[in-house]
């Protein structure tokens, strides 16, 4: 979550939060110079950072975003396995690579994590996402050109 939001409260939560930040603040500013070089919009208004060891999860609508999210994955998994997968439309899925590249989604819409062989392989993600920033409508489900199923960036 963002800095601010904890420095404004004094809830035993809020403390709580204060604490984890300043135990990870280093991780916290490299997130945040990374987002600043791709999208310096998005980094100067996401207000949360999810960092993920071997995630995989079922299909899920993040109901409390206010708008799209970022998605870094970073490990040693085959490239194109452990993107992120995302319902377009109703009949066609949109496979976001993110293996050691930011991917912008609408988490609003189904997602989910790829398949990827957590048993043999380290995937760690960071989700940039804002839950207290001005609401945007839902656009598309994921930002970029779409490729073929054959098709390599």
């Amino acid at each position: 979550r963002h800095p601010n939001e904890f420095r404004q409260h004094d809830s035993r939560q809020a403390k709580k939060a204060a604490k984890r930040l300043a135990d990870y603040q280093e991780l916290w500013e490299v997130a945040q110079h990374t987002i600043e070089q791709v999208d310096p919009d998005f980094a100067s208004n996401f207000s949360a950072l999810a960092v993920t060891y071997g995630f995989q999860g079922s299909p899920h609508i993040d109901k409390q975003n206010t708008g799209p999210f970022y998605g870094l994955a970073l490990g040693d998994f085959p490239d194109g396995d452990g993107g992120i997968c995302v319902e377009a439309t109703p009949f066609v899925i949109a496979q976001v690579n993110t293996k050691n590249r930011l991917g912008k989604v609408d988490g609003r819409y189904p997602h989910w994590v790829a398949p990827y062989d957590s048993s043999q392989y380290d995937r760690f993600s960071l989700i940039f996402y804002s839950t207290w920033q001005q609401y945007r409508a839902p656009g598309p489900a994921y930002f970029g050109k779409a490729l073929d199923k054959n098709e390599r960036i």
